[in-house]
């Protein structure tokens, strides 16, 4: 259980990596979803969500600001958290009063955030979160993404994977209260396993 959820701590990491680097490329943004860009390369802003996929679903929360990233994800039954700071990742598991360092990946290095090769394709409407709601689509290779609106709200995003399915991601707050507490590592009463000086 705690490597599925420290998978899912990544994936959480990776997806707030994967949302600045949409927002920082070339892309060509459709007009709903050029408004929420200055949100995102603020360098500062506070998301909180949740992911379906395969029909389990994790509730994420994400903190970014400057060169610091915190997320945390609670998925059936289990919560853990992720920060990045200070050239290092803090694995951050609560509930075993343990924290793993490892020393920061590049988000180049995800090889999940190039993005030169993203393309906005058009809109359309679909059943999304209980609603009929309109989205501006994304393709990057045979991958597609659909950002949804709810208004002028921006609902979520629905990734689309052939041959693997669909996972929903529904936004239930986006806005840029970021404070400093959010990236706070405990400082005793954790055993902590310092890799930080190896390369991965």
């Amino acid at each position: 259980m705690k490597k599925k959820i420290i998978i899912t701590l990544s994936m959480a990491l990776i997806f707030s990596l994967i949302l600045t680097a949409q927002v920082s490329g070339q892309t060509k943004f459709g007009p709903k979803t050029e408004a929420f860009v200055k949100i995102f390369t603020s360098g500062t802003y506070h998301m909180k969500a949740s992911v379906t996929d395969n029909g389990v679903r994790s509730d994420m929360e994400v903190f970014v600001k400057g060169n610091r990233v915190a997320s945390l994800v609670s998925s059936q039954g289990e919560t853990a958290r992720i920060v990045v700071r200070d050239n290092k990742t803090y694995m951050i598991m609560d509930s075993a009063k343990m924290i793993l360092i490892t020393p920061m990946q590049d988000a180049s290095q995800t090889g999940a955030v190039d993005t030169s090769g993203m393309t906005f394709t058009g809109s359309g409407t679909a059943n999304f979160a209980g609603k009929n709601l309109p989205y501006e689509e994304y393709t990057h290779g045979s991958e597609k993404t659909q950002f949804f609106y709810d208004g002028n709200k921006l609902a979520g995003l629905r990734t689309i994977v052939p041959g693997e399915g669909n996972s929903d991601t529904v936004i239930s707050v986006l806005d840029q209260n970021v404070p400093d507490s959010a990236f706070n590592i405990p400082s005793s009463g954790y055993q902590v396993q310092d890799m930080s000086a190896f390369g991965f």
